[in-house]
């Protein structure tokens, strides 16, 4: 059984989504998550339950929800980087 070009395609296509790789202000390549809210088209309310992250452009956010209402408000493309404060 051959495998065919468009399985491979969305194999590969598949891999660069999920593997993502970010440089942040200090310069350094670093590995990021994309946040729940990569599909949302408006600003959600956010709870203020504290639950630390920090994004790919620097900032610690309290938490997922608020990183997703600065990505749709300054319309960058801002990931996870990792969990607690940056």
């Amino acid at each position: 059984m051959a495998v065919r070009p468009w399985v491979v395609t969305l194999a590969l296509a598949a891999l660069l989504i999920v593997d993502r790789a970010v440089t942040v202000p200090s310069g350094k390549l670093i590995s990021s998550r994309m946040p729940i809210c990569e599909n949302m088209a408006e600003p959600p309310n956010c709870p203020q339950t504290p639950n630390l992250i920090c994004g790919t452009d620097g900032l610690t956010y309290n938490n997922e929800c608020q990183l997703c209402s600065a990505r749709i408000k300054t319309k960058k493309d801002i990931q996870i980087i990792k969990d607690g404060t940056c």
